[in-house]
């Protein structure tokens, strides 16, 4: 059950990180001229801020035996990865023009 939350979480989130970059690099903050389609790369570092926090929660986990995880830890290290998205979009909404 442990893993499986763990991974599922380090899952769930990376999908709605890639949602919220596609969103954000497509949608309400880029200035779209009619019938043309603009990208702002800049939302794109809100994946590797994601990334970096992904690879912690995992090694923290690897180098772990899982019998001595406590599910205090695991929801701990899980809201931290969630708040890298939060984190990466401010970071990102700071290049934006």
């Amino acid at each position: 059950m442990k893993p499986f939350l763990v991974i599922g979480n380090i899952v769930g989130s990376g999908l709605f990180a890639l949602w919220v970059f596609y969103y954000f690099a497509n949608g309400p903050l880029v200035r779209r001229r009619t019938h043309t389609s603009i990208v702002e790369p800049d939302f794109f570092l809100l994946l590797p801020i994601w990334g970096v926090g992904a690879y912690l929660v995992w090694r923290y986990f690897s180098k772990r035996e899982w019998d001595s995880v406590t599910y205090v830890d695991i929801v701990v290290t899980n809201v931290t990865l969630w708040l890298t998205i939060p984190l990466g979009f401010f970071i990102s909404t700071s290049f934006v023009h």
